[in-house]
This record gives C-alpha cells, sequence and structure tokens, in this order.
C-alpha cells in the first residue's frame, strides 16, 4: 500500500493504519514487529484518539495476568456470561475467536513490547447477576507510565481531559482511586495522595505537563512507545481524504490538509 499527501507524492509502505487510538496503534505494532513497514496516519495533531481520554480497561478473559494471580476459570463462564449480553446476536464462531485470542493478545504485548498490564482482580464484570459473569480478574489495564520513557517525543501524545483529570493528574480506579478517596482516615492513603500530588506538581513546574500516566493515556504511551521503538512511521494533521483502489482492492489512501 502507499501512503501520500497527493497522488504524484506516494511513499510506500506494507501497511496503513487510521487513526492512532489502542486499537490502531496496536495493529500498527503487531504489523511492525511481524516484519511490515508501517504508516499510521492521524487526523489530529497528537496521538491516542479517544482512547488517551478514557479509563484504558480491556475485557480480555481468562489473560495471564488474572492467571499468575491465581485466577484461573473455563472458556465456558466467559462465552456463558456473552451469550447472555449479547442475546440474539451472539455470534459463536467471532466469539470463539475472540475468547481465544484476547489472553494471547495480553501476553504477546507483554513478551515483545513496552506494554505492561495490571489486572483488575476485584473487578467484577458490569452485568455481574448474568449467567457466567465473572467477580474479578476478566479486565486488564495498562500498567503506570513514566512519561519521561517518550523523551522528546511526549509532545506527541495527547493529554488527558482537564474534566477527567486534576490539573492534568490522573487517578486510576482500584488502589489509587481507593486512596484518593480515604486519604483523610487512613494514613497510608493519605501518604499516597500526598506523594502524587507533590509529584505531579513538580512534573507541572519543570515538564508543564503531567508524567505519572494512568488509565488509558498510559496505555496510549506504552503502544507509542512501543511503536516508535519498532520503527513505525507517524503522520499527524493529516485526515484521510480518499482510498486508492487497483482491482477492487484498497492499495492505499490520498491524505488531506489538516
Amino acid at each position: 500500500m502507499k501512503a501520500s499527501q497527493t497522488a504524484e507524492n506516494a511513499t510506500a509502505f506494507d501497511v496503513i493504519v487510521v487513526g492512532s487510538g489502542a486499537g490502531g496503534l496496536s495493529a500498527a505494532v503487531t504489523a511492525a514487529y511481524h516484519g511490515l513497514r508501517v504508516v499510521v496516519v492521524e487526523k489530529a495533531a497528537v496521538i491516542g484518539g479517544t482512547t488517551a481520554w478514557s479509563g484504558g480497561w480491556i475485557w480480555a478473559p481468562r489473560n495471564p495476568v488474572a492467571i499468575r494471580a491465581g485466577i484461573v476459570e473455563d472458556i465456558d463462564a466467559p462465552r456463558t456470561y456473552l451469550k447472555a449480553v449479547i442475546g440474539n446476536r451472539f455470534d459463536p464462531e467471532r466469539i470463539e475467536s475472540f475468547l481465544n485470542a484476547a489472553p494471547e493478545m495480553v501476553a504477546f504485548f507483554e513478551a515483545h513490547t513496552a506494554v505492561c498490564f495490571e489486572g483488575g482482580l476485584a473487578m467484577p464484570d458490569t452485568y455481574s447477576d448474568l449467567p457466567g459473569a465473572g467477580m474479578g480478574g476478566r479486565s486488564v489495564i495498562a500498567a503506570p507510565y513514566d512519561a519521561r520513557g517518550l523523551g522528546a517525543d511526549i509532545g506527541l501524545l495527547r493529554r488527558p481531559l482537564p474534566e477527567t483529570s486534576f490539573h492534568g493528574m490522573t487517578i486510576q480506579s482500584g488502589p489509587d482511586l481507593r486512596a484518593f478517596l480515604t486519604m483523610t482516615r487512613a494514613p497510608r492513603a493519605f501518604a499516597h495522595v500526598v506523594k502524587r500530588v507533590l509529584r505531579h506538581g513538580f512534573d507541572l513546574l519543570i515538564h508543564k505537563r503531567g508524567m505519572d500516566l494512568r488509565n488509558g493515556n498510559a496505555l496510549v504511551a506504552r503502544l507509542l512507545r512501543s511503536a516508535l521503538d519498532l520503527g513505525v512511521t507517524f503522520r499527524l494533521s493529516s485526515p484521510v481524504a480518499g482510498l486508492t483502489l487497483e482491482n477492487a482492492r484498497v492499495s492505499g489512501v490520498t491524505l488531506g490538509d489538516g
């Protein structure tokens, strides 16, 4: 495939990824790891899409993080849960593919990229009253990330939303959030919160942004680090204006002005 600002100015790539959220970056990292030449085109001036603003949780039953914590379950349980949630739109073939691939995905990123996960070991499924619902371990979230690991490329990362952060400091559900909620009642929680706030203040003073990344922002940062390490090319402020077709197959894209 080829990506170009105009049809006359083309650079060849094996894979063109449109969008730089978790899905796009995951596809780019996976393709690049397997030796393909990858470009990510993004209409915004920063990387991360809505993922960078999100909680960043991934529902991946039977994942390695849960297994390491001793939560081991048969595939029948999450399958039963999905049947109850999806109802008559349940597609057995797709569900089996997902249930088998989800733990493999977590294992792949942990083994071959800068992505590390923590488990929602005490986080029940959303519809916990349905058959097959799990009481914990089926969700993972990117481990907190020190943005210094991106070096000068930190400027590529979309900042958290002001509405869901404290002056740019994100709070992660689980022990981190629990500490903030109980800081006036538990000395250990108070110490955790003070440490985080002081570090955030220092980061704002020195770096003009929070550097202790959590939630979806940490996931995007880790995927971005992985993509850069694997030589993925990025084209920002580059909305896709059209597709190039050859023999009824998409062979490239034309990029418009950002």
